[in-house]
């Protein structure tokens, strides 16, 4: 009598650490609409400027984000809101494509989301992580608009978020913090800062490291060092 062969069992993948977080995302981020001037990068591509399936490899660069957590961060580091060369096309804040797809730069990769010959790097971006690289995963960084602010017909341009768009998406805030429950909170720039302020958090200040502040900020960290031990 031939025996068949069993069957290999199959191994359940452990879940996401994150998991909650990437829930929130998928429920309160991703579907919202972009508008004539807020760009949704994880809902919406642009023919002209975005790879097919763009918003969908903008979402996967931010899973792997929260995939590369070994251990709950017990800080929260907020900023303004994405950057034309950096988290529209990268997914991740204060993150560049040129980084997710240079070797060893960061401690987690992903795929270029833009139709460039060669992936955007982001002067800010290059400054986030040289200073805070060696601190993943004490840290969780998000922004307190979600989505890229540009000029109106321009879709690549630089636009600070308005204090009502700062507002809107404070509910978004208030519950990613409630989910990381961090110890400490940083406030990377004056927007950021605010967007805190409004859910209750009196938060850490740091400049932003675009337009001259990344001596400050860099300085500002340095003296915070001991939280990220």
């Amino acid at each position: 009598m031939i025996k068949k062969p069993l069957n290999p069992v199959k191994r359940e993948e452990a879940p996401m650490l994150l998991n909650d977080i990437w829930d929130l995302f998928q429920k309160r981020v991703f579907p919202i609409q972009s508008t004539e001037i807020l760009f949704n990068q994880y809902k919406d591509r642009n023919s002209i400027v975005d790879l097919p399936n763009a918003n969908n490899i903008r979402k996967q660069n931010l899973k792997n984000y929260l995939e590369s957590f070994s251990e709950r961060p017990p800080i929260l580091i907020v900023g303004e809101a994405p950057g034309p060369r950096g988290c529209r096309f990268s997914g991740v804040p204060f993150t560049s494509e040129a980084q997710l797809r240079a070797r060893g730069c960061l401690p987690f990769a992903g795929r270029q989301s833009s139709a460039r010959k060669s992936p955007y790097a982001e002067n800010t971006a290059t400054i986030f992580w040289k200073v805070m690289a060696p601190y993943h995963p004490k840290f969780f960084v998000w922004d307190c608009v979600p989505f890229h602010p540009h000029k109106r017909g321009e879709i690549l341009s630089i636009r600070s978020p308005t204090m009502r768009e700062v507002s809107f998406y404070s509910g978004i805030l208030s519950e990613l913090k409630t989910l990381v429950k961090p110890i400490h909170i940083f406030a990377v720039g004056r927007k950021a800062e605010l967007g805190l302020k409004q859910i209750g958090i009196r938060p850490i200040y740091a400049r932003h490291p675009s337009y001259g502040g990344a001596r400050e900020f860099k300085t500002r960290l340095a003296l915070e060092q001991q939280f990220f031990v």
